[in-house]
């Protein structure tokens, strides 16, 4: 056999697989397959990462609006202003039927008992209630069931073993807000204070998954996109209560794809970052339910008193699920507006706690036939506006206005909504009466400042006799004559003095003074003169030339010095005409000269606020009474007990008339050609300044006691009040003397009068009004 060469053999094998077949082509090397693949992912990766840096750059910028409008100040609410508790006490003049309308006005629900908080009952003679914990800047005040019954008039607490109790307390009314310029009403409540049943409802209702979900719910849009498709139309939303949250605390209410993705990604960053019960608690507090005229109202809190008038915990369930019904839409489910729609959606509500298993069906057919009961619109500016007024006043010594706009400080007053509702009513209707009675008296206004007769608490104002709040406040605006309530200033000087008593006597004769180039020569109102008569009389006929026959004896300087410090704080020239009131002060200004006498020196200066509080609960300021008053309390309280005669003998005893029991203290006055009516009552709960005038200051028909007494005595109807006490403090006496002698005198006697003295000032002999036979 023939040797084969290498290169032949190589041949062969190259060729030997033809015979076998086709050849299969060889696998490129997997390195060098496309190349530029590899580029292209390469540069998708690359543009990706760039691109993401801004996205991720957004986010954590939304991320950080989320943290710091979530721990921040959320809400810039207005300061709240409350009123004082309504202190009720055991022995004062009470009717049934005012008690009753005082605890309708503050929220409390009549019914067969009064187990319940914020409950009471009644029958024919007595009433029961249930009182509402509290806490103000004295502290906190615990629920108490107490019983009242009325014997003659006068209120008895007691509780429900009989126990006797000396008071009852009743929580303080919010009556408004110093809006300064804000348009939002909200009341800021914790998770606490959220009532689980409005919890459970608005669960239900808006998102049955939201303690499960992470801030968007999948099983909710899907349930949302079944309902719509099944039903044709859009019924039911695929957002989450957090996304509801997002869109009203950050964004706006545009429809478009970014809106709605910016709302997704905040909604999970908000999730990430707080509990559910944090995000619901602000869900609960920010959620716009209702237009309050200018005011946006926002949070159910707020909702439950504007359409209820009681805290939100003691709401009924349907009267919760109503306030829940109303969020898929404040305008078109509002009870006002649209009370059978309201109805509807409620009842729509209702079904969806049926289908949840949250009700029963004999409790959602029960809670269907309840009527929507809404609380009567209250119009708080109206009651209340010229209280504010008062209260911004005084506040602006001491906090901004962006701090009142936006701090939600809670401020509490002296004001007493009994008394100043009772003022308002009086106001508007006596005025309307006398303008009725006599046509020239056609746009009479009048103002009304009434406080506490002890503390100096300022408990009422009005400042217009026009049916609603019109912004001028003619309590603090008025300034006016006071005519002849600068009196009893003159005749404290007297008796401080120590020179003089209420049985001294004093010339009603006429006199001229010289005043400059001019000669003044005052007259009394009848135009004629008396001779000599004692100081107690010349007070309380209120004559004009007696009075200044006793201010020439004193010295007129010394009565622009009593005025003074009595807290006449505005400049005035001391003419002799001063003293017969050509003095000019505003209604206030008179309350305020009044009470030093009024409390016998426990207070000189008028209150409104007691104390400013932040909404942790902390005292930002109180405001404390001054006591700082000139004149001994015993020379205080006997000019007080000697303005008593002027009902019981003299200008007011049209007062008297009507209260024959009732001990008061009063003053009329009247300014010349009768442009002024003027008139002051004292009694023990309250000092009252009544102003009647045109703001043209034009001569009128009425006087002290045809005018302004009238408003008085209606408002002491509507406001029953208790005698003022007959006790002296030490250094002052009650002496029965005789009127034509200055002697004590015996029982027997017929010509006698019981006056107050100052110890040292009584007469030192007595008579037995014995024959001499």
């Amino acid at each position: 056999m023939k040797k084969q060469s290498p290169q032949a053999s190589k041949k062969r094998t190259a060729k030997a697989p033809q015979s076998r077949g086709k050849q299969r082509p060889k696998k490129k090397p997997k390195g060098k397959r496309l190349p530029w693949l590899r580029f292209l992912l390469k540069w998708l990766v690359l543009l990706g990462v760039v691109a993401s840096i801004p996205f991720a750059l957004w986010v954590w910028w939304l991320d950080s609006q989320v943290v710091a409008r979530f721990e921040g100040q959320k809400w810039q609410v207005p300061a709240e202003v409350y009123s004082a508790p309504t202190v009720l006490r055991d022995g004062s003049p009470w009717r049934k039927e005012d008690l009753e309308s005082l605890l309708e006005d503050v929220g409390y629900r009549f019914g067969r008992n009064s187990q319940n908080v914020g409950w009471a009952a009644r029958s024919a003679s007595k009433v029961s209630a249930h009182l509402r914990p509290f806490t103000d800047h004295d502290g906190y005040h615990p629920q108490s069931r107490r019983i009242f019954s009325f014997e003659n008039g006068l209120l008895r607490i007691s509780g429900l073993n009989g126990e006797r109790y000396e008071t009852a307390v009743l929580e303080p009314q919010k009556i408004g807000y110093l809006y300064s310029g804000n348009t939002e009403s909200r009341d800021i409540l914790s998770y606490e204070q959220i009532p689980e049943s409005l919890i459970n409802i608005l669960i239900a209702t808006e998102d049955r998954d939201f303690f499960d979900h992470i801030g968007i719910s999948f099983t909710g849009i899907a349930r949302a996109a079944m309902v719509n498709m099944t039903s044709g139309a859009r019924r039911q939303g695929g957002s989450t209560l957090t996304q509801q949250l997002i869109k009203n605390m950050y964004l706006t209410s545009e429809r478009t794809y970014t809106r709605k993705l910016t709302e997704v990604i905040m909604a999970l960053l908000l999730e990430r970052h707080y509990s559910k019960e944090a995000i619901l608690t602000a869900y609960v507090n920010e959620v716009y339910l209702a237009q309050e005229g200018n005011s946006a109202l926002h949070g159910f809190a707020a909702a439950s008193q504007f359409f209820f008038a009681r805290p939100l915990n003691e709401l009924n369930i349907d009267e919760q699920a109503l306030l829940v019904g109303m969020v898929k839409g404040p305008s078109l489910y509002n009870p006002r507006r649209n009370p059978e729609r309201s109805k509807q959606r409620r009842n729509v509500v209702l079904d969806l706690l049926y289908q949840q298993g949250r009700l029963s069906s004999q409790s959602v057919a029960v809670l269907k036939k309840q009527p929507i009961r809404l609380a009567s619109k209250t119009k708080r500016k109206t009651i209340f506006g010229d209280y504010l007024d008062l209260v911004a006043m005084q506040l602006e010594k001491d906090f901004s206005s962006a701090e009142l706009a936006t701090e939600n400080l809670r401020i509490y007053t002296g004001l007493d909504v009994r008394a100043q509702k009772a003022a308002i009513d009086v106001m508007h209707a006596q005025v309307a009466q006398l303008e009725h009675q006599d046509s020239s008296l056609k746009g009479l206004q009048g103002a009304m400042v009434v406080t506490d007769r002890r503390t100096g608490q300022v408990r009422a104002i009005v400042g217009s006799s026009d049916d609603y709040y019109s912004g001028f406040n003619r309590s603090l605006a008025a300034v006016r004559p006071i005519g002849s309530l600068v009196k009893p200033s003159i005749y404290l000087a007297a008796i401080a003095s120590g020179r003089y008593s209420w049985w001294d006597r004093v010339q009603d004769e006429p006199k001229q003074f010289k005043v400059g180039n001019t000669l003044w020569e005052p007259q009394n109102y009848g135009r004629t003169s008396h001779g000599t008569v004692p100081l107690y009389l010349a007070l309380a006929k209120s004559y004009n030339l007696a009075t200044i026959d006793l201010a020439n004896q004193l010295g007129f300087d010394r009565v622009g010095d009593t005025l003074r410090q009595l807290g006449v704080k505005r400049p005035f020239t001391m003419y002799p005409s001063v003293a017969l009131g050509s003095i000019e002060l505003s209604p206030f200004e008179v309350a305020r000269l009044y009470q030093p006498i009024a409390s016998t020196g426990a207070s000189s200066e008028l209150g409104v606020v007691l104390s400013v509080m932040d909404q942790s609960g902390k005292i930002l300021k109180r405001f404390d009474r001054k006591t700082d008053v000139p004149f001994t309390d015993a020379s205080l309280a006997v000019t007080l007990a000697g303005m008593t005669k002027v009902p019981q003998i003299g200008t007011a005893k049209a007062s008297q008339a009507v209260f024959p029991s009732l001990r008061f203290a009063a003053k009329t006055g009247t300014t010349n050609d009768q442009r002024d009516s003027w008139f002051v009552a004292i009694t023990d709960e309250y000092s009252s300044t009544v102003w009647l005038g045109k703001d043209e200051n034009v001569p009128m028909s009425i006087t002290g006691s045809s005018g302004a007494q009238r408003v008085w005595i209606n408002f002491a109807k509507q406001l029953p009040q208790g005698s003022l006490p007959r006790a002296l403090p030490t250094g002052a006496r009650y002496f029965t003397v005789a009127n034509d002698t200055f002697e004590l005198a015996a029982e027997r006697c017929d010509d006698k009068i019981e006056l107050p003295f100052i110890r040292g000032t009584e007469p030192r002999s007595s008579t037995s009004c014995l024959w001499p036979f």
